[in-house]
């Protein structure tokens, strides 16, 4: 009897450290998956298949901080779109919170850089993250109204159109290839693939690429 108990045992034993070499916590049945709708922020992401208290320090913080980041609310609309008071909003509340926002998304991403070098399943979380942090502020950006008068105006209008694009184009980018990198990376382990699904499908919704911009700047934490 004590030596099949030791058997049975062994075989426990045996099967548990096997489940740990193949990828560790699983994610529990009903866990949420994600939002991949919808405006970004940080209650779109997934859950992930561990607890925050196995987080670093540094990926805590870069959590908080990306937060922080999502509460930098976007300026009030310009009284009118008039050309007068578009330029008054886009040198005033517009510049501004471009200034407080971009500070803010740097000061998340510095954490979220440094987290993604400590352990994988992290590298998976800060892409996502960064994906949402350049996509919210490339939303706010291309959403930026055009003066009232180029309403009669079809090919000037697009002229303008498409230079409000490309203010927001490399944030845009950035928000595409934070996606794309999450969605790789999610390959492994078992208890994050559901990443790779949300990551995609965000990427998926992100409006067409364009032209890229000059002077494209990597981003460490969303490596492929």
């Amino acid at each position: 009897m004590v030596r099949r108990c030791v058997v049975r045992l062994s075989i426990v034993f045996a099967l548990l450290a096997w489940g740990a070499a193949c990828g560790g916590p699983q994610l529990r049945e009903g866990a949420f998956r994600g939002r991949t709708d919808g405006p970004p922020t940080m209650r779109c992401l997934p859950e992930t298949d561990v607890t925050e208290a196995e987080y670093t320090d540094h990926m805590r913080r870069g959590l908080a901080l990306a937060e922080a980041s999502f509460d930098v609310p976007a300026p009030s609309p310009p009284p009118s779109r008039a050309a007068g008071d578009l330029t008054d909003w886009s040198n005033g509340p517009l510049r501004a919170w471009m200034e407080q926002k971009v500070s803010a998304i740097q000061a998340a991403r510095e954490e979220l850089d440094l987290a993604a070098e400590e352990n994988h399943r992290q590298r998976i979380l800060g892409g996502a993250v960064v994906g949402l942090m350049y996509e919210d502020i490339s939303r706010v950006l291309r959403s930026v109204p055009a003066p009232v008068d180029l309403d009669s105006e079809p090919e000037i209008l697009r002229i303008y159109q498409d230079l409000v694009r490309a203010q927001a184009r490399p944030f845009l980018e950035l928000s595409r290839s934070a996606y794309r990198a999450c969605s790789l990376n999610a390959g492994h382990p078992p208890g994050m693939t559901h990443f790779s699904t949300f990551c995609r499908e965000r990427l998926d919704q992100l409006p067409e690429a364009e032209a890229p911009a000059a002077g494209s700047t990597e981003v460490e934490v969303v490596r492929d």
